[in-house]
C-alpha cells in the first residue's frame, strides 16, 4: 500500500515552517505545508478566497497526480481547508474517472465551520479577549501567543518569534464549504489548551457529529500546539490515520 501525501495547514500567526520537526520524523511520506496569504500578506488580504486557493492549489496538484492525500489542518486553518476540496475527495473524484484524491482531514484543535459560517460569528460575533486588532493595517494579533499557544513547548520563546499578524477579514470570512461532512475525518483534542479550550473543540464536534459527519475524536494532554509538545505522540496519531 503506497504512503498517502501528507498536506499541513497552521493555525493563524503560525509560520508555515511549525511543522517542520515533525516532517523530518515523516521522512517516508510526502509533506507539503500550506502557506498563506492571510499570514504572509496579512495587510493586504480582504476575504478567504487566496487562502482557500492556496489549500486547493497544492491539493489539486497532489490529486492530479494521482496521489491519495491526508490534510492535517490546525486551528482557524479549519476554515480555508474545509471551503477548498469540493471535488476533491477521492471518492469524487473516483465517480469522475480520476485517480488520486482527500482520503482524510486530520484536524488539531481546529475550527470545524458550518457554510456560511466565520470563526467569530461562531462565538458570537465576539472576537476573545486577547485578540489585539489593528484597524489601520486590518490585521490582529495575540496579546501573549507564548502562554496561549506554546505554554508548554521546550522552545516556544524561538517559536513565537516567527510568528506573524493575521489578516482581521479571514477571522470573520464565511466558510464556503464544509469537507468533513463527505470526507472521512479525525479530530485531536488538545486536554489543556488556553487557546481554544477543550470544551469548546467538543461542542464543535459534537456540533458536526450532528449534521451527519463521521469524526473519530482523541484526546492528547497538552496545549494548543500538540507536535511541538508531544512530538512522538503526533507522529504515531498522523501515521494510524495515513495508514487506513
Amino acid at each position: 500500500m503506497s504512503r498517502p501525501t501528507l498536506i499541513f495547514a497552521a493555525g493563524a500567526w503560525y509560520p508555515h515552517t511549525i511543522f517542520d520537526p515533525i516532517i523530518k520524523e515523516l521522512a517516508d511520506y510526502n509533506c507539503h505545508s500550506v502557506i498563506f496569504p492571510s499570514i504572509q500578506e496579512a495587510s493586504s488580504v480582504v476575504d478567504l478566497q487566496p487562502d482557500i486557493e492556496a489549500v486547493r492549489s497544492i491539493t489539486q496538484q497532489e490529486a492530479d497526480a494521482g496521489h491519495d492525500i491526508v490534510i492535517i489542518a490546525h486551528s482557524w486553518a479549519g476554515l480555508p481547508v474545509s471551503s477548498a476540496l469540493y471535488g476533491l475527495s477521492r471518492s469524487e473524484r473516483k465517480s469522475a474517472g480520476r485517480n488520486g484524491g482527500v482520503v482524510k482531514l486530520i484536524f488539531i484543535a481546529a475550527f470545524l465551520p458550518s457554510i456560511g459560517e466565520g470563526l467569530i460569528g461562531a462565538f458570537g460575533g465576539m472576537p476573545p479577549p486577547w485578540y489585539v486588532r489593528d484597524e489601520e493595517n486590518g490585521t490582529v494579533t495575540a496579546s501573549d501567543a507564548l502562554v496561549l499557544f506554546l505554554h508548554d513547548v521546550a522552545d516556544g520563546a524561538e517559536w513565537v518569534k516567527l510568528f506573524k499578524p493575521h489578516s482581521w477579514a479571514t477571522q470573520n470570512a464565511p466558510a464556503t464549504g464544509a469537507a468533513y461532512m463527505n470526507i472521512p475525518s479525525a479530530y485531536l483534542l488538545t486536554e489543556e489548551d488556553r487557546a481554544t479550550p477543550l470544551p469548546v473543540q467538543q461542542v464543535l464536534v459534537e456540533r458536526a457529529r450532528r449534521r451527519g459527519a463521521q469524526i473519530e475524536t482523541e484526546k492528547i494532554k497538552t496545549g494548543h500546539t500538540p507536535w511541538l509538545a508531544m512530538p512522538d505522540q503526533v507522529v504515531s496519531y498522523i501515521k494510524k490515520h495515513a495508514m487506513e
